[in-house]
């Protein structure tokens, strides 16, 4: 009878939780699937979706705008998660390693990740500044010509994956760093005492060991970087042109700005898709690599 009541008691206290869990996840998914698949339109003072089949989807495979942002967001997950990795795994070795200062470089490393998007974005807008910024101040003292940075469809892209590895490095390096401190040293001191080399010692004992965090890591800046936008929104607007337009930017345009409501929940669902595609890729390849290692 105790322990009925007992689980009674815990329902309801869990009940605000679940309701709010319904309001603000379940509803605006069911309302943005309502809305994908109609049209949506403001009659006398209320919202009115009229169903129109797979309308919206169709529009959305057409729209060049569309392939556009979805090539832009690709490439900057594709360059700024890699080369996240490689910088953080490599910090992570670094200071793997009994350093003097260690402490103070490892606050040093974490500080651009605790910055919000919106700060790291007018920050790196004003050093990639064509006019005023330093780094053209340090081309012209080198003798070499300003480069538009922000300006440039061909260069833009670079400039914000340069900022998105400034900021989101210390992300891998802290997951990356994390692991490396519980490898037990037993194995790679008994690997050292068979004359195995240094890089021998990484390729065999400290990578695959390494391979659950890696997978994490990279799975969830993969996720993350598909949702960029405010950096993107300070630093170039989308511009020059459509050349750094990513996906939820490209949503937040048509959505909230042109106020096309279907269109825009329809593009959020296709981020939302292609997020999903991409991470089972990557975890049936991981899976596959696994198993073939262990053969």
């Amino acid at each position: 009878m105790i322990g009925k009541t007992a689980q009674r008691q815990g329902r309801l206290f869990l009940a605000p939780t679940v309701i709010l869990l319904l309001c603000f996840t379940i509803f605006p998914l069911l309302f943005t699937i309502a809305l994908m698949f109609g049209e949506a339109r403001f009659v006398g003072g209320g919202l009115r979706i009229e169903f129109v089949g797979g309308r919206n989807w169709v529009r959305l495979f057409g729209d060049e705008r569309f392939w556009n942002a979805l090539g832009v967001t690709v490439r900057i997950v594709a360059m700024a998660v890699s080369l996240e990795y490689l910088l953080g795994l490599g910090l992570a070795l670094l200071l793997d390693r009994k350093l003097r200062g260690q402490a103070v470089f490892r606050v040093l490393f974490i500080v651009p990740m605790l910055l919000t998007p919106i700060a790291v974005g007018y920050m790196w807008r004003m050093i990639f500044d064509v006019g005023r910024g330093p780094i053209t101040g340090i081309l012209e003292r080198l003798g070499l010509a300003p480069v538009g940075w922000l300006t440039e469809s061909s260069v833009a892209i670079y400039s914000i994956v340069i900022t998105d590895i400034w900021q989101w490095t210390p992300f891998m390096f802290l997951i990356l760093y994390a692991a490396l401190q519980a490898i037990p040293k037993d194995y790679i001191e008994a690997a050292r005492v068979d004359g195995a080399s240094g890089w021998q010692v990484f390729r065999r004992i400290t990578l695959p060991l390494l391979a659950p965090a890696s997978i994490a890591a990279v799975l969830l800046r993969t996720i993350e970087c598909f949702k960029i936008v405010d950096t993107i929104y300070i630093m170039t607007g989308g511009g020059p042109g459509r050349s750094t337009e990513s996906m939820t930017l490209f949503g937040y345009a048509i959505g909230f700005r042109a106020f096309d409501l279907d269109y825009g929940a329809t593009i959020s669902f296709s981020l939302f898709l292609a997020v999903l595609v991409s991470s089972m890729v990557f975890v049936t390849l991981t899976r596959r690599l696994r198993e073939v290692r262990m053969e």
